[in-house]
């Protein structure tokens, strides 16, 4: 894995984001996702050498409790090790004791980092996704 940074994203991040995010890219929904996460300081960037490779977005509005609500890592760059770190880097900007996630029940991928990083299943929610349940994940005790 190279050297890299996290840091929190500014406004000028907010295009490049969105044409590294291939969901956003044809979304503008997801696009005007990121540029709310942006300019309410819930989205943090991970860099390689000055570029951006991918980015997370956090909330703490879920019930009282923070949720991550999306991790997206640049497609060449899966599997190798920087959605985990990004997943770390958030949990310490956890606001409550709980931290909640989710990913697709097709994200088998995910699932296992999920589960590999201490997350527990919470539950299942249908209808997001025609034939794709939403699997959520909760890591308990984030805060001492």
């Amino acid at each position: 894995m190279a050297e890299y940074l996290i840091r929190q994203a500014v406004p000028d991040d907010i295009s490049t984001l969105s044409d590294l995010d291939q969901i956003a890219r044809g979304s503008p929904d997801r696009r005007a996702f990121i540029q709310d996460a942006v300019k309410n300081n819930r989205a943090w960037v991970v860099e390689i050498c000055d570029r951006i490779i991918g980015y997370g977005v956090i909330s703490h509005r879920f019930f009282g409790r923070s949720f991550i609500d999306l991790i997206y890592i640049s497609e060449p760059l899966r599997s190798s090790g920087y959605g985990p770190k990004l997943l770390a880097f958030l949990e310490g900007q956890s606001q409550s004791n709980d931290l909640f996630t989710s990913t697709n029940e097709s994200n088998s991928h995910m699932q296992h980092v999920l589960e590999k990083l201490g997350y527990e299943r919470s539950g299942v929610i249908h209808n997001l996704d025609p034939g794709d349940p939403e699997i959520v994940y909760i890591k308990r005790s984030m805060r001492a």
